[in-house]
């Protein structure tokens, strides 16, 4: 890891100076029960800044691809977090919708970062489709509006790498921002081979007008993949924020939890978030926190953030050694050249994780279908051969198995 410029001492002063704040919240139609008293104290989750834009953020935030309820929504703000992340793909497109109506029935939007995406393939298109993007979530901006879920086929009429130092691109980012429809651009990736993802961030550098971004990795990536580390420094250095996405992916195959995080009252979980924010590199993680006793676990974890020592890390790393994975973050293609196929081996093994890990069938096959026909015909593709150059060992044999039954 790069040695951080924010020191230890400066974020944890920083965190608690955070504090404690005051809030009331409304009971909202359709909740269960009220999931705090009015005017009860909330303790909120520290924050970091945000790149160069010094915006402060909650170094965890909602994720909302699993459909929040309004009861969902008040216990993450009574446990104190201040960004949610969502997009107009989520939910089927009630996502944003019911997080717009709890904003008004609340009135909280001006405390929340709030983070939305869109799939523009164009850059006029991107700008056209942020006013469809205020109109869903009941406001007149957002914090952060991201072009969502690069992959290796997005931008065909370019270098799939190149398009972030596009003029075109960068002339409909600054109308965004000059419009104060969004005071924040970026774009969140998790595509393959890994060596797109690290040049997709070097070019976001360079190009200059990128805000933010939002990697899938995982703590074994950035340890490994010396490339894809600089990269992350890079824009560290240059002053672009980054957001950990999908850090927890594999983590549930993880059996033994080291009694050093036990002590601390750390899950597999949350040892791997505290890791995640002791790289202060990162402002917040993004978690896909799909039900209260995730929230509560995490959102506890991150009030009482202390980073880990060396060794503390060095047993993350050790937990997870030997897990039966089930996506691999650090895919480089090698995968499907072995198995000799054009099937993308890793994203069906990544819509097999959605069925398995939160139980999102519906839109596993969704997006499953919207695959090219070459992309999800894995026949005659040796799967051994795949799971012997898969950077994470993924057992193909066993993924696709599931892929054919849970999504074809």
């Amino acid at each position: 890891m790069s040695k951080p410029t924010v020191s230890r001492r400066d974020f944890l002063r920083a965190g608690a100076a955070a504090g404690v704040a005051a809030t009331a919240i409304p009971a909202l139609a359709g909740d269960e029960e009220p999931t705090e008293k009015k005017e009860e104290a909330v303790k909120l989750v520290p924050k970091r800044k945000l790149g160069k834009s010094g915006i402060e953020v909650s170094i965890l935030s909602q994720g909302t691809v699993a459909q929040p309820t309004a009861r969902h929504l008040n216990v993450m703000h009574t446990e104190g977090i201040r960004y949610i992340d969502t997009s107009v793909s989520y939910g089927g497109g009630n996502c944003e919708r019911i997080i717009g109506e709890w904003f008004q029935k609340t009135g909280h939007r001006a405390e929340y970062f709030l983070a939305t995406k869109d799939y523009p393939k164009a850059p006029g298109q991107w700008v056209e489709m942020l006013d469809k993007r205020l109109e869903a979530l009941k406001t007149d901006y957002i914090d952060l509006y991201f072009i969502h879920g690069l992959s290796d086929r997005e931008f065909e009429g370019k270098s799939s790498s190149d398009w972030p130092k596009d003029k075109e691109w960068a002339a409909a980012a600054d109308k965004i921002r000059k419009s104060g429809k969004a005071k924040l651009v970026g774009f969140s990736m998790h595509c393959s081979p890994i060596e797109l993802r690290t040049k997709l961030l070097n070019n976001a550098v360079e190009g200059g007008w990128v805000d933010v971004v939002m990697p899938a990795l995982n703590l074994s990536l950035i340890r490994e993949n010396k490339s894809f580390n600089e990269a992350l420094d890079n824009c560290h250095k240059a002053g672009v924020g980054l957001i950990a996405m999908k850090s927890c992916k594999d983590v549930g195959a993880i059996e033994k939890v080291f009694p050093t995080f036990q002590q601390k009252g750390l899950s597999k979980f949350t040892a791997v978030l505290t890791a995640v924010w002791t790289d202060e590199r990162f402002a917040s993680v993004c978690s896909a926190m799909d039900n209260l006793q995730k929230l509560r676990e995490n959102a506890a974890a991150a009030r009482a953030f202390v980073p880990l020592t060396d060794a503390e890390l060095a047993e993350v790393h050790e937990m997870f050694r030997g897990i039966d994975r089930v996506y691999c973050a650090a895919c480089d293609g090698s995968c499907r050249r072995a198995a000799g196929t054009r099937a993308d081996l890793n994203t069906i093994a990544r819509y097999v994780s959605y069925v398995e890990e939160n139980g999102r069938l519906k839109d596993a096959r969704e997006l499953f279908a919207a695959l090219p026909p070459e992309a999800r015909d894995w026949a005659g593709a040796d799967l051994a051969a795949a799971s012997r150059a898969c950077r994470c060992g993924l057992n193909f044999p066993r993924i696709l198995a599931k892929a054919e039954q849970m999504l074809a």
